[in-house]
């Protein structure tokens, strides 16, 4: 068999398709070329829709693994062809030699020359070149590209790295790696499959390589998951061309609030700023992340929510480890350090709403109740005394607002532990005690799975609701030890006591709880009328503006589990919570 017989070419071309497909299966196993991708797409939002993008970006990734030097100037190609075997037949030793021999070049499609032929011209050297190719198709003459030609012993070149075609723009940029005879390799292909990879793929007609379908989208996915969430956030912004003020924006970055994701916003920033081909517009969606979200932890600080006291700080100290370890720019510093001092150290623009004489001597009031209840223990008649007692306080210090003085109102939270890891029955009253303090509640678990509570609300609304809860609590407590002295209880044994005990804190609850929304309901209608304004709606859209702001996310949890009552026991429980009279009231 002659030497430039085209068939000992093919396989030739087919020994060195061979192993380098070996090499890069070695590749896809590791990081390397899903480091390198993300590297590439990170701050662009057009990666490549199709397959046949993905195709291409995947083998420029595995092309510049495999024959960019190391420090000690050799390649991984090199490092293999050191290792392996002698080999055994001509073909093999004639496809190491021409891998051993590949070189990265700029051309130009002449044309075909026949069925497997393809003319090309070398743009750094002029050189007229044979490429063994049946698949480009005659349509592609002209265009320009870049390919890693491995040259065979009949004078003829076989193509081992990704076909896609160049415009002018990007064929000006690779010339200018080109030195008198040949290009610099490894630098003209890193910026030029930099380039393809962020500003699209140029198909050339009948693109020969072509990867497994599902190792493409896998691969396709797993760069997509490795994005953090921050990077989402910005990429899908800046693909959207949404405004970084629209509300869906502004509400993802806050519910994304968290010490890591804040280092990977500042460390992005700080990343942008110092990259001069950083996409327009990149560096500031990152800082408005940013900002938005040392906000939201300052605010969660202030409402003693969620643990966020040391967030900042914990953020600062990671952001200095990166940096001493190499890994995040000193920008990243910086701007913590700026938004930090803006959102700490400048005064809230919100009042506490009301004068602060009239406010602070509401809450002693209410404190002031304390003593006379909670901390003495009371009945569940003189529970609703007082929370008449401190409706009285709260609509007197109502008729000292005006609309604009409670839209200026500081909101705050307050956490009440359970020291429970169930529900009882006095979570029933959770519900109607927040509706009649005009804030919201919710449950969350601390570390141990100990379930707490959330009141968030205005300032004397949530000390109104902090003593109330005490109050039931102790009300609770008071009336199941009377109970537990009734005919029905002492007349049961063993888990019909439970039963009998449960089933009458069932019905206090419902009773007090009743009692909460009749005392709610006479309370709103003198408000709106004396004010002049809806008082309850005003309040509770501010309060929910505020919790927009803390960039909260709800879940509402149902259980079908049933439960079995003593009837008898829960009559009792109902007319405990019937005997109170509305009009009942407590000096303080």
């Amino acid at each position: 068999m002659l030497l430039d017989d085209v068939q000992h070419d093919y396989d030739v071309l087919e020994a060195i398709g061979v192993k380098v497909d070996g090499l890069i299966e070695t590749l896809m196993s590791g990081e390397t070329i899903r480091k390198t991708l993300r590297r590439w797409l990170v701050g662009h939002a057009d990666s490549p829709a199709e397959e046949a993008g993905w195709t291409c970006l995947l083998a420029m990734a595995a092309d510049l693994e495999l024959f960019t030097p190391s420090a000690s100037g050799w390649t991984a190609v090199d490092r293999h062809l050191n290792t392996i075997p002698r080999p055994q037949t001509l073909i093999e030793q004639q496809a190491l030699e021409a891998l051993a021999a590949a070189q990265f070049r700029l051309v130009r499609i002449i044309g075909r020359d026949g069925p497997d032929l393809v003319r090309l011209k070398d743009l750094a050297t002029g050189e007229t070149l044979e490429l063994m190719n049946a698949r480009i198709a005659p349509e592609a003459a002209g265009l320009a590209t870049a390919m890693r030609l491995c040259p065979l012993a009949s004078g003829r070149h076989v193509l081992i790295s990704p076909l896609f075609a160049m415009d002018e723009a990007m064929l000006e940029a690779a010339m200018m790696f080109v030195r008198p005879g040949r290009p610099r390799q490894d630098r003209c292909a890193a910026n030029l499959y930099r380039n393809v990879a962020r500003r699209g793929f140029l198909p050339v007609p009948r693109v020969p390589l072509e990867l497994n379908a599902a190792a493409i989208a896998s691969v396709a996915r797993e760069i997509g998951e490795q994005l953090t969430p921050v990077e989402r956030l910005a990429l899908r912004c800046a693909g959207d061309g949404a405004s970084m003020e629209a509300p869906d924006f502004v509400l993802e970055a806050r519910r994304l609030t968290s010490v890591d994701n804040l280092v990977d916003a500042c460390g992005f920033f700080a990343q942008a700023q110092s990259n001069p081909d950083a996409p327009e517009g990149l560096k500031a969606t990152f800082e408005r992340i940013a900002e938005l979200q040392v906000e939201t932890i300052v605010q969660r600080a202030r409402t003693g929510m969620n643990d966020h006291a040391d967030a900042l700080v914990q953020a600062a100290a990671a952001i200095s480890g990166h940096i001493a370890r190499g890994e995040m720019e000193v920008g990243a510093r910086h701007i913590l350090e700026r938004l930090t001092m803006h959102f700490t150290s400048s005064p809230s623009a919100r009042s506490t709403g009301g004068g602060t004489v009239d406010l602070d001597r509401v809450i002693q009031r209410i404190r002031a109740l304390r003593t006379k209840t909670v901390d003495q223990g009371c009945t569940e008649a003189e529970a609703m005394a007082a929370a008449a007692k401190v409706a009285a306080l709260l609509d007197r210090h109502d008729l000292t607002l005006d609309e604009v003085s409670v839209r200026n109102s500081v909101c705050e939270g307050a956490k009440i532990a359970t020291g429970r890891k169930r529900r009882s029955p006095v979570d029933s009253c959770i519900g109607p005690l927040a509706e009649f303090c005009d804030c919201r509640v919710w449950v969350e678990e601390n570390d141990g799975g100990d379930l707490r509570y959330v009141f968030f609300g205005l300032k004397a609304d949530i000390e109104a609701a902090r003593f109330l809860y005490d109050l039931i609590d102790v009300t609770f407590e008071s009336e199941t030890l009377a109970f537990r002295r009734n005919d029905i209880y002492l007349a049961l044994r063993g888990d019909d006591r439970r039963m009998a005990q449960n089933s009458f804190q069932i019905g206090l609850a419902n009773g007090i709880s009743a009692k909460l929304a009749a005392l709610k309901t006479a309370r709103s209608r003198p408000a709106a009328k004396s004010t002049g304004f809806d008082l309850v709606a005003t309040k509770h859209s501010v309060v929910d503006e505020e919790i927009a702001r803390l960039g909260l996310h709800f879940t509402t949890r149902t259980t079908g589990r049933r439960r079995y009552v003593n009837p008898d026991a829960y009559a009792v429980g109902k007319a405990t919570g019937d005997q109170f009279e509305p009009n009942a009231t407590l000096s303080a």
